[in-house]
């Protein structure tokens, strides 16, 4: 019988380019993004971002709570992801953060202070085989 992973955490952003950012910058920039997280967090289990009319979905999936928090840490100041996501929010303004999965409180307490807006969706039912 497989083991599933029942703490996985998806995060769902949603987001507009900046002005002046055309789609021929997100691309390239969400190709290095990308390639960055993949090779600094390894218990990120999947990031991509996907083009919805005139917005940009953002779609990043965690191993578990620790991986979010992992994730917030590496991107704040002073941190070894700071300069590439300045380069981030260069790009893009983000209108909401969806969270699915059952996160923790000390995951809600952490995100709390970047003052983004964050709405938490438990799960009824799921499973993850990343």
């Amino acid at each position: 019988m497989k083991e599933y992973n029942k703490s996985e955490i998806i995060f769902v952003v949603e987001m507009n380019p900046n002005d002046g950012i055309t789609s021929d910058m997100v691309s390239e920039f969400s190709k290095f993004y990308t390639d960055t997280i993949d090779k600094n967090e390894p218990n990120t289990l999947g990031w991509g971002f996907y083009k919805s009319g005139d917005k940009i979905i953002l779609i990043e999936r965690y191993l578990n709570d620790a991986a979010a928090i992992q994730h917030a840490k590496n991107i704040s100041e002073g941190e070894i992801l700071e300069k590439q996501f300045a380069r981030f929010t260069e790009h893009f303004t983000i209108i909401k953060i969806d969270v699915f999965g059952n996160a923790s409180d000390e995951l809600k307490d952490f995100v709390k202070p970047f003052g983004l807006p964050f709405y938490f969706h438990n799960s009824y039912a799921m499973f993850s085989r990343g």
